[in-house]
């Protein structure tokens, strides 16, 4: 009976590379065949269950003797880093654990289509010393090499690769992976790592249902990504950002909990992505979006208690746009318990702040030096100071305006408008809203591109002074320049407001 095919049909001979060939062509051979390899392995002929590899055998070595599309499974104890570097699953049993080492990942990946699932990896923290010295010791392997590369457990390389039901743990980098298209990270829980993953320059990577913990930096660094997912995946404790999203486009970001880092979720310079029902709490910025990050929508997330005490005693953001971020939409959102519950800074414009929820915070929404942003629509309830702008020209009604928990006029009609505007505080302000709401707002029925429409008749105020670039001829050149975005956000232009007097403290 011939050897019945496991090999999956997307495989590339391409990633087979050489090794120790196990040819199973007979079934009266298989004894004869097991004798010779049992030293390394147990290699059992089945289309589900091609390959074992039990405690205290080389992993690797069983790798080689494997036939792509094999499954090799992994059984309990403690093994050595390995490459998988033909298509195979590899497969846990019994709670294996990996050990990485310095400059040697727990697992490396180079072959598309690999699936791995079950195991947990062991990583290295961070060592300058011991890189050093490992390669002063080991020069030859330093050739070829990459030796920016920080100590990963993971690292990825191929297409189509699937990681799932592992655990990870502290590791310098958890997951480190670039140009991996199609990549799926699932039910992975990646612990007391600097840095939880680190994935660079991929199209379609797929977070779901992860867990990230206790990293001393970031939880997830994606940068220069397209069309990925991260949904229902927990981002807990991080020494920095929660979830950066740097360079990334078409991206959807949902029903995420993101918590305790000292940036929630941030999108840098990132554009069109959807941010929806996420929860973001007790971080220090919960949502920021900065530094030209236009045409995303963030919406119907919940940014609650979002103050730190390290850095500034109770200051915290709910949703913050800076930088020059514009034509995004803030739609839906609830903003509860934070310092600022809403907050648009810096060049910001053409934003739409429409149907949120913003109660109970020290500031409700606070703008400075922004043009053109349409706020409506929205509820702004019991908070110190409801409504803020500072060196800025923006509009806070259409047909509509907001509810105001200390609006004072009336409403003669019963229309549910109120017959006075409200003048929104400041030190400079001098914007009303003309059409304030005596009631709260419950009848979100505009969807987005009415919302756009909206902005783009409303928002018809001429560029600020600092926008109209300056010439100046040198030397007989004409040099054209513009003010540059103080990016990373600083303290300086988040100046928390006096409760007393509505002015920057």
């Amino acid at each position: 009976m011939l050897r019945m095919s496991t090999a999956w049909l997307w495989y590339s001979r391409g990633c087979a590379t050489s090794g120790t060939e196990i040819r199973r062509a007979l079934i009266p051979a298989i004894p004869a065949i097991l004798a010779l390899i049992s030293a390394v392995a147990i290699i059992l002929v089945s289309p589900a269950l091609a390959g074992t590899v039990q405690s205290g055998y080389d992993v690797q070595a069983a790798i080689n003797a494997a036939m792509p599309g094999d499954t090799v499974v992994v059984g309990p104890g403690e093994h050595s880093s390995f490459e998988v570097n033909k298509l195979l699953m590899i497969q846990g049993q019994g709670q294996p654990i990996i050990k990485a080492a310095i400059q040697r990942p727990g697992m490396k990946i180079s072959c598309d289509g690999v699936r791995v699932s079950g195991l947990k990896i062991d990583g290295v923290a961070k060592d300058t010393g011991a890189k050093f010295n490992y390669y002063m010791e080991n020069p030859a392997a330093a050739a070829g090499q990459r030796l920016d590369q920080p100590n990963a457990a993971v690292i990825i390389s191929g297409n189509s690769i699937a990681l799932q039901n592992c655990t990870i743990f502290g590791a310098q980098v958890g997951i480190w992976a670039e140009n991996a298209d199609d990549l799926v990270l699932k039910n992975l829980t990646l612990d007391s790592c600097d840095q939880g993953a680190s994935i660079a320059h991929c199209q379609g990577l797929r977070v779901e249902a992860c867990a990230v913990t206790n990293c001393k930096k970031s939880g997830l660094n994606l940068e220069e990504v397209r069309d990925l997912v991260v949904q229902k995946s927990r981002v807990i404790g991080t020494g920095s950002t929660g979830l950066l999203l740097k360079h990334a486009e078409g991206c959807s970001i949902t029903g995420n909990v993101l918590s305790g880092n000292t940036f929630g979720l941030a999108l840098w310079n990132s554009s069109l992505n959807q941010v929806r029902e996420n929860q973001v709490d007790h971080n220090y910025y919960g949502i920021l979006v900065t530094d030209g990050s236009n045409n995303n929508t963030i919406a119907e997330n919940v940014a609650v208690d979002n103050t730190r005490n390290e850095f500034v005693k109770g200051f915290g953001e709910g949703i913050s746009l800076q930088e020059n971020s514009s034509h995004n939409l803030v739609i839906g959102n609830t903003a509860k318990g934070n310092f600022n519950g809403l907050e648009i800074s810096k060049g910001c414009k053409f934003n739409a702040v429409y149907d949120n929820d913003v109660t109970d915070n020290s500031h409700g929404i606070r703008l400075n030096e922004n043009r053109n942003n349409v706020i409506f629509g929205n509820n702004f309830l019991n908070n110190q100071i409801n409504a803020y702008e500072n060196d800025s020209l923006n509009i806070w009604n259409t047909t509509i305006g907001n509810c105001y928990s200390d609006y004072e006029g009336k409403d003669a009609n019963g229309d549910g408008i109120g017959d006075q505007s409200y003048a929104i505080a400041g030190q400079d302000s001098e914007s009303f809203d003309y059409c304030p709401l005596t009631r709260q707002y419950s009848n979100a029925s505009l969807d987005e591109s009415a919302i756009r429409e909206a902005v783009n008749e409303y928002a018809k105020f001429g560029p600020a002074d600092y926008e109209i670039p300056v010439l100046r001829m040198e030397e007989g050149t004409v040099t054209i320049s513009y003010r540059k975005p103080s990016s990373p956000p600083k303290w300086a232009d988040s100046k928390p407001l006096d409760v007393n007097t509505g002015y920057a403290r």
